[in-house]
């Protein structure tokens, strides 16, 4: 008889021992908890539950759980909790946009379970609720980069494309056409090779400043795909020559990089060159600007560009270009910001800032 005595009182001395583990994880838990009748009705909620939605425990327990979860849930909720009563279900979960007492919205993940009580006692749930508006508007964002990227990759692969028949004319128009020519001339003179006084010098002048032209044609080209100086000179010295190449008597360029030092990242030297080229374009082939002014200093841990003209400018809250957008990806991608200010009529200035470590 003793021994059947003890062990019930180690039975109630555990079921005590958990009833009061779960009155403090009640209390102290960060999520939102309840406990409702088999009527849905609360019983008794915790601060969290309580600071979440704006109501007191004592407003609370003036409420039905089916109130709350169809305040903006246009009835959805209705007989759940009779579900229960039935023995159809012991848990549930879902994710719904409650209601708060202000009217707010609140985006919120709800698990409702079942607690299991003796024969003479009345059955009674827990309802758990966690904020997680900062879960969806996370998931918001993801999905607004996403198609920003998705928008990116089209335009970058439009780009490419339009660049190689860019490239594709530019040989075939231009240098494929003044090749033939100096080769048909050359064909001419090695004919005419017995008569030598026929060749007259300024046949070979002429030749000679084709040829010329040809090379520094094709040089221009290569340095744009690909520059040599940037690679081997670093870029400070990629930068004069690129300013100096572009430089024409009615489009003058102004470049200040003062004491900056060679920044240790190929990455940051490389995005820095292709930002100070595309924006050196777009000032000669869309803003008709007469001067630009690129700055480039070190400042601490970070680099900082910035390219401005005095261009037509344009509205820069409402255009937004494939090279913007391309000198943006770059910079923001190496974990850089990037801005433009403009304004039609009054100029354009491209600002970036990167850190050196990238």
């Amino acid at each position: 008889m003793l021994k059947l005595d003890t062990k019930k009182h180690y039975k109630e001395n555990e079921l005590d021992s958990g009833e009061r583990d779960f009155k403090q994880l009640f209390i102290t838990s960060a999520i939102g908890m309840a406990l409702l009748d088999m009527q849905g009705r609360f019983l008794s909620a915790n601060s969290a539950l309580c600071d979440i939605l704006g109501y007191s425990e004592e407003e609370l327990r003036e409420m039905r759980c089916e109130e709350l979860l169809d305040s903006f849930n246009q009835g959805k909720s209705a007989g759940l909790l009779r579900s229960f009563d039935k023995g159809h279900e012991t848990s549930w979960q879902t994710e719904r946009t409650l209601s708060r007492k202000d009217r707010s919205l609140l985006p919120a993940r709800i698990w409702i379970s079942l607690m299991k009580r003796s024969p003479l006692e009345e059955s009674r749930s827990l309802v758990m609720i966690e904020d997680i508006s900062e879960q969806k508007e996370a998931e918001r964002e993801l999905d607004r980069r996403t198609v920003e990227v998705e928008l990116l990759a089209s335009q970058l692969i439009q780009s490419q494309e339009e660049e190689r028949k860019r490239l594709a004319r530019e040989l075939h128009d231009d240098i494929g056409q003044r090749l033939s020519l100096v080769a048909s001339e050359v064909a001419l003179m090695a004919s005419q090779r017995s008569d030598a006084a026929f060749i007259a010098p300024d046949r070979l002048d002429n030749l000679r400043d084709d040829l010329d032209g040809l090379c520094s044609d094709i040089h221009g080209m290569s340095h744009d795909l690909h520059s040599y100086k940037l690679q081997h000179l670093g870029l400070k010295s990629a930068l004069k020559d690129l300013c100096r190449r572009l430089s024409q008597p009615n489009f003058r360029i102004h470049l200040d990089v003062g004491d900056m030092g060679e920044p240790a990242s190929k990455d940051v030297s490389l995005c820095l060159y292709r930002v100070v080229q595309e924006a050196l374009h777009n000032c000669a082939r869309h803003a008709q600007a007469r001067s630009v002014r690129v700055v480039v200093k070190q400042e601490r841990s970070r680099i900082v560009l910035s390219v401005e003209d005095d261009g037509h400018g344009f509205d820069a809250g409402r255009v937004r270009g494939l090279g913007l957008v391309g000198m943006e990806e770059r910079v923001t991608h190496l974990g850089g910001a990037f801005e433009v200010q403009s304004r039609p009529g009054g100029g354009t200035r491209v600002a970036a800032e990167l850190p050196l470590a990238s």
